[in-house]
């Protein structure tokens, strides 16, 4: 049984009708946060256990101006992340998040005793770079200071894709990633702001009609080609203005769960998969081209 991360509500029908699936993960920066809960209390009905995951990159109170129906005219306005934030904590439907930045987890440290849910479960994702047991144990302090029932509900950890088979064993984790495009780059410089300035003859604008609209989950999504000729998918998040660029070749894992000691929790994160790419993989089937990550090999 996976723990599966989705993003549209098309992966989410395909996770929900799946036998091999027993947790499932809304990624927050491609859902209309005003859905949120409705899509956990569908996951929750369907006996699955449910997660939200933060965003990768987090934008607190950042004001801009913005120019009014096309005229010179500019009206100043204020997204404030925090007040939207605060609203998934009131979730009781809501089992658990993964946070992927510091930010993120600060807050959390703010807002966790507060939680509808006094059980939600709280992971750190291999975003944090939680290598080894000493940097571990200094988010582990933390959490335990700040959550009442830190001692029932403790931290949990994903294993970072950086580290070999050998290495996990020694350090331990909760989750492990076994399918995915893992992303290369993610970046602040959003494909989506630049290509909508070209097109309304505003080049060089920092602003985006997009931008900090929290209901708006528009997708931005296709490929460049690499000096090798390989295609490398990337995906912008217009909710939050950054886009990431994925690998060629998906992590693919699922065959060699049976080798992997010390890890209960496997997962799988869907992106810009299709249908039937999902499907496929759901039902243990190997891709055409995937790669191993570093599964045997030691980084160098």
């Amino acid at each position: 049984m996976y723990k599966v991360k989705v993003e549209n509500k098309k992966q989410l029908d395909i996770a929900l009708a799946s036998k091999n699936v027993s947790e499932i993960i809304l990624a927050r920066d491609s859902f209309a946060e005003c859905e949120l809960a409705k899509l956990l209390a569908r996951i929750k009905k369907s006996g699955r256990l449910s997660w939200i995951m933060l965003e990768r990159i987090s934008r607190f109170e950042e004001k801009y101006d913005r120019k009014i129906n096309g005229s010179n005219e500019r009206n100043s306005e204020t997204a404030d992340l925090r007040k939207s934030t605060d609203r998934i904590f009131e979730i009781a439907d809501l089992d658990g998040i993964i946070i992927q930045n510091l930010d993120s987890f600060a807050y959390m440290l703010r807002k966790i005793n507060k939680s509808a849910n006094p059980n939600l479960s709280v992971e750190l994702n291999y975003t944090i770079n939680c290598y080894n047991d000493a940097t571990k144990k200094v988010y582990q302090t933390l959490y335990n200071e700040k959550r009442n029932n830190a001692k029932d509900i403790p931290l949990k950890f994903t294993a970072p894709v950086e580290l070999n088979i050998y290495e996990l064993s020694e350090v331990g984790y909760d989750t492990m990633l076994v399918y995915s495009y893992i992303d290369t780059m993610v970046s602040a410089n959003c494909l989506k702001k630049n290509v909508s300035a070209v097109n309304n003859n505003d080049v060089g604008s920092p602003i985006c009609k997009y931008r900090f609209d929290f209901d708006n989950v528009q997708d931005f999504s296709s490929y460049i080609i690499d000096r090798k000729g390989k295609k490398l998918h990337y995906k912008t998040y217009c909710k939050y203005c950054y886009n990431k660029i994925f690998n060629t070749e998906p992590l693919y894992l699922l065959d060699k769960v049976p080798e992997i000691e010390n890890i209960s929790g496997f997962r799988l994160d869907f992106s810009f998969e299709n249908e039937n790419e999902m499907k496929a993989i759901l039902q243990n089937k190997i891709p055409d081209s995937f790669t191993r990550g570093h599964f045997k090999s030691q980084i160098k």
